[in-house]
């Protein structure tokens, strides 16, 4: 076997973010046929989707201890497994009770892969000097990019439960080879075997950063709209029912990689925090302009109204795409915790955040309409500029 350089290794964490994004991002694109197999208003719909921040949550509260305690490697394939399980079943299912408790272990199940990657990631950096948080949040957005544009070509092709059973099982082989290639470099489990599971200690050792977790919030819940109701939105509110309905969200996607590839180019010219609050603007601005040009001009002009979406979703994404690995790498500086640990904190508190607000968007958008909901991430994102005073010495 091939020594562990840490070229190879970075490759192969970049492949696992890839992957991650590739298949938890694999049924998003096709939502609209999910609502529709399960027989749910957007209300409704909206509100089931939620109901993974639960799963999340209990995940995002204890992963970071246990991969303190026994390692990053075992907590992976465990993960991965869950993964691809529980995506089988929610491409599957007509039974919204069913869908319910899956979608609870798919956030939970999300979460602790979601620890385990970026906890490695921080773990490389630390060691290497590299920063590469920010890199491996553009290679998962690309994985899930990839999704969206095979997701497009596959509605109305190939059926639901075939596309993303076959993706996610064919995911969780390579996952297990890279998992077992990376097992000398991955995080080892702690010595003090006091460490972990005492739920006392969990929650004294708790910390909530509000100025990190406010500005973390805002940051990114235009990306988990945009994942939840872009196509539905394109499809519902502007009438684009093939497969181009999921180009808002390619065109997000697609913006957000590249920002995140190339924001350290204008890192000389500008200081982060001052960056941020231009990128946040933009981002928000962008979006909303959109989103209120789209309604008044729709009923008439249908074509139009989806290109001035398509543009102001590929600025949402441009503007916000550094901001929430910024905030995370911000939190982990400003900690005495493992890192493990920092994204799990922050992770709870983000996943609270989202929950409540993912549900007053869903039902926006059931009492008015989504385009309605929507102004809510794009408003968010203009709340940004507050926050960046932690970005100031990261």
């Amino acid at each position: 076997m091939k020594t562990l350089t840490p070229k190879r290794e970075l490759n192969y964490l970049r492949a696992l973010f890839f992957l991650f994004g590739l298949g938890i991002m694999s049924w998003v694109p096709r939502f609209p046929e999910v609502k529709s197999a399960l027989h749910l208003t957007n209300g409704s719909f909206g509100s089931l989707i939620s109901t993974g921040s639960a799963g999340s949550l209990i995940s995002l509260f204890t992963v970071g201890h246990i991969v303190h305690r026994i390692g990053v490697r075992k907590v992976l394939h465990v993960s991965s497994f869950s993964l691809m399980v529980t995506l089988v079943i929610l491409s599957t299912t007509h039974s919204s009770l069913l869908f319910l408790f899956t979608n609870i272990f798919f956030g939970a199940s999300v979460s602790a892969f979601h620890i385990s990657i970026n906890s490695q990631g921080f773990n490389y950096q630390d060691r290497t000097g590299k920063f590469v948080i920010t890199q491996m949040s553009g290679i998962w957005s690309a994985g899930a990019l990839l999704t969206a544009f095979l997701a497009g070509f596959l509605v109305n092709r190939v059926p639901l439960h075939v596309h993303v059973g076959l993706m996610v099982v064919l995911i969780f082989i390579a996952n297990t080879f890279i998992i077992n290639t990376l097992a000398p470099e991955l995080i080892k489990a702690d010595d003090d075997k006091e460490v972990g599971f005492k739920l006392r200690g969990m929650i004294l050792g708790f910390s909530f950063d509000r100025m990190i977790s406010f500005g973390l919030i805002c940051a990114i819940f235009l990306e988990f709209a945009i994942n939840d109701w872009s196509t539905i939105y394109s499809k519902e509110e502007i009438g684009v029912h093939s497969g181009l309905n999921t180009l808002p969200y390619i065109l997000f996607t697609i913006m957000m990689i590249f920002g995140r590839f190339t924001v350290h180019f204008l890192l000389p010219r500008f200081t982060l925090d001052a960056l941020a609050v231009y990128a946040s603007l933009l981002a928000g601005g962008s979006f909303l302009t959109a989103i209120f040009l789209a309604r008044s001009i729709f009923s008439t002009h249908k074509s139009l109204a989806f290109l001035v979406v398509c543009i102001g979703f590929a600025l949402g994404g441009l503007g916000s795409s550094f901001l929430g690995p910024t905030f995370m790498n911000a939190a982990n500086a400003r900690s005495k915790h493992p890192a493990s640990v920092v994204i799990g904190q922050l992770g709870v508190s983000n996943i609270v955040l989202a929950f409540i607000l993912k549900w007053i968007l869903a039902w926006t958008a059931q009492i008015t309409s989504l385009s309605i909901g929507l102004i809510i991430p794009g408003v968010l994102l203009l709340t940004v500029p507050f926050f960046v005073k932690v970005l100031k010495n990261v």
